[in-house]
């Protein structure tokens, strides 16, 4: 056996290694991992999402809360809307059935507050009545809470009712 038929059966043999281990050492597919650094979409604004924010054909006005927790190591501008299901902003509106009479809060326009790094924002409003005599489910019935920031943050709510509601808090993807 010459030199150059070694040579090429050592060629082969590493050949065929490499391929068998690039092939043998995949798995399955993961979970798509974080966003790229500037120009993926990953920055500012941050926008989270909860929904549902009322039960249907529901009454007795159960109280519901909406926390905001700044994770950033910067004072955050935040703005908290809580929307019908036509996306019109409702702070500042009554809300149905609430007895004594309340409005939903939250930001106006394009108003924002601050939020200290590290700290928790609560916000709290009554659910509002969507079944029973005048009242027809959705007119100033808050269907989505809807939280903007500037700097990272993380939003969680506790609406209740006999119980807690399925609420779901996710960060809006761009």
């Amino acid at each position: 056996m010459s030199i150059t038929s070694v040579k090429r059966a050592c060629v082969a043999c590493f050949t065929f290694l490499a391929l068998v281990l690039l092939i043998g050492c995949q798995g399955p597919p993961g979970p798509a991992g974080p966003p790229g650094p500037s120009g993926s979409g990953g920055g500012p604004p941050f926008v989270w999402v909860c929904t549902p924010a009322h039960l249907p054909n529901a009454a007795g006005s159960p109280r519901s809360d909406l926390y905001v927790f700044n994770g950033s190591g910067t004072t955050a501008n935040i703005a908290v809307n809580i929307v019908d299901r036509d996306g019109t902003n409702l702070t500042g509106v009554t809300i149905p059935g609430s007895n004594p009479a309340r409005t939903y809060p939250g930001e106006a326009g394009a108003a924002t507050v601050t939020l200290a790094a590290a700290h928790t924002r609560d916000l709290d409003w009554v659910m509002p009545s969507t079944s029973g005599p005048g009242f027809d489910g959705v007119t100033h019935v808050a269907f989505t809470v809807r939280v903007t920031s500037d700097q990272p943050i993380v939003v969680g709510a506790n609406f209740q009712f006999n119980g807690n509601l399925p609420s779901q808090c996710s960060l809006l993807p761009k």
